[in-house]
């Protein structure tokens, strides 16, 4: 029976054989001081000695400043023992947090989205061609759980794949994907190496540690050989999926690029089997999501509209940055600039100034002045109670002198995609809405009635909002 050094080495050599990666060409590994990525690190400088190495740990700033300190420590030493480079690539502080803010997602997709970017730019500085990293059996079992009970597409069965191309100049390589976690840790044992802890991954609060701290201890029970079962179906799934994608790449030719929009007719797309049409949704779906997850459910609603359409028929469907419609048989598929919510108190409400909100806007506090713009807002600043300026929520009303209305429907009556509701200014305070500045976006801006004379004491600024890039855009017709 093969000892636990040997069977490491061996997978991991086999791996690098198998998938054609050369014996002297450098790899990047994504290093971040735990038993995997050490592990990995220690087998790769096994098997070829004088292979370039490359350690890249990523410190997201997410961490207690001693845990990480410590850290960091431990995997300087471990580097210099194997004679290994270590570059520590910083992201900086709340950028992550930023990122899932804006995008309205996790801090987990934020900070993957984040460190890949941060290891690819790496690699193409240090010109190396392949970035590894320590994904292993138990990655693969957990992700295929996931994407099972997320009812994730047939393509996306096939779980982790042990190589993928991240550009023409980079790869990104699972060395150690078909070696348990028990397996790496007992080969680093025998080293007699210490490595770090996560203290995250001994909590429950993400999903995948989740499953592999509740779930898998079950399955494995149960089943004798789940990894294997897994890597079976996995490889049973990628031969179903280059078939597929075959399939797509041939219903691909139906479709006119341009620019930001995607065009192709109808008929096309309903002679496709539903397994093809799904993933050819999805594909186009990929080209303006990239690596963001794409909605399950904007896809089945995209199904469902498409199967059922006729040559007559006519429709929209929008997402946060997508816009499908269906006329005169064709579908077109557009790109819609993204927008992002945003909120910022006022502190100095009658103090002039103007403010960046995001999404291109610009908002300008002026003092009141009558030979500046009669249409524009004026307001007595002074019966602002803790005025906020913000996007507008759903539930947001106006009460103007014809009635109350829902800013959101407001909106709508002017014209404005509702993809870029998010980026109108709504100026409110603990009374209510006060105004919406819907004027740069083809619509007009409406001031509460309370806030009118002769109700309002006295007209102090003037409140109004521009896009930034107006002028640039005239010049340019």
């Amino acid at each position: 029976m093969p000892t636990t050094d040997a069977t490491v080495v061996r997978e991991i050599e086999s791996f690098l054989f198998k998938h054609g990666i050369p014996s002297d060409a450098g790899i990047a590994v994504a290093f971040s001081g735990g038993c995997d990525s050490l592990a990995l690190l220690v087998a790769l400088k096994a098997i070829h000695p004088k292979r370039p190495l490359l350690a890249l740990y990523v410190n997201h700033q997410l961490r207690d400043d001693e845990e990480l300190k410590q850290e960091l420590l431990l995997n300087k030493a471990n580097c210099e023992e194997l004679a290994v480079a270590l570059r520590v690539l910083d992201l900086g502080k709340d950028r992550v947090a930023g990122l899932a803010s804006r995008k309205g997602g996790g801090i987990e997709d934020a900070a993957r989205t984040l460190r890949y970017e941060a290891l690819s730019e790496a690699c193409r500085n240090a010109g190396f061609r392949y970035l590894a990293t320590a994904h292993h059996a138990d990655d693969q079992l957990e992700t295929v759980l996931m994407h099972l009970f997320h009812a994730s597409s047939v393509i996306s069965m096939q779980g982790i794949q042990p190589v993928r191309r991240i550009s023409d100049e980079l790869s990104l390589i699972r060395p150690a994907i078909s070696l348990e976690h028990s397996c790496l840790e007992q080969y680093l044992r025998t080293k007699g190496l210490c490595w770090s802890e996560d203290s995250s991954n001994k909590e429950h609060s993400f999903l995948r540690n989740a499953i592999r701290h509740t779930l898998v201890p079950q399955i494995r029970t149960l089943f004798p050989e789940p990894y294997q079962a897994v890597q079976r179906m996995s490889d049973r799934f990628s031969l179903v999926g280059r078939l597929l994608e075959d399939l797509v790449a041939g219903a691909m030719g139906n479709v006119n690029f341009h620019d930001d929009t995607m065009t192709f007719p109808l008929e096309q797309f309903q002679a496709l089997h539903p397994s093809v049409a799904e993933l050819f949704l999805y594909q186009l779906a990929l080209r303006f999501e990239g690596e963001k997850r794409i909605s399950h459910g904007l896809i089945g609603r995209l199904i469902s509209a498409l199967s059922s359409s006729t040559q007559t028929s006519r429709w929209v469907i929008e997402s946060t940055n997508m816009r499908i419609s269906l006329s005169k048989s064709y579908v077109v598929w557009k790109r819609i600039e993204q927008v992002w919510n945003f909120c910022l108190p006022l502190e100095r409400p009658s103090d002039a100034q103007i403010l960046d909100v995001g999404n291109q806007v610009e908002f300008s506090i002026q003092d009141e002045d009558p030979t500046i713009d009669a249409t524009l807002l004026r307001i007595d600043a002074t019966m602002l109670d803790e005025p906020v300026l913000r996007s507008a929520a759903d539930s947001d009303v106006i009460a103007l002198e014809a009635g109350v209305v829902n800013v959101k429907k407001l909106l709508a009556h002017y014209k404005i995609d509702r993809a870029k509701h998010p980026a109108v200014p709504v100026l409110a305070d603990r009374s209510g809405v006060v105004a919406v500045f819907a004027r740069p976006f083809g619509g007009r801006d409406r001031l509460a009635k309370r806030f009118k004379a002769p109700l309002a004491r006295r007209l102090t600024n003037i409140y109004s909002s521009n896009k930034r890039n107006d002028c640039s855009e005239i010049e340019k017709r």
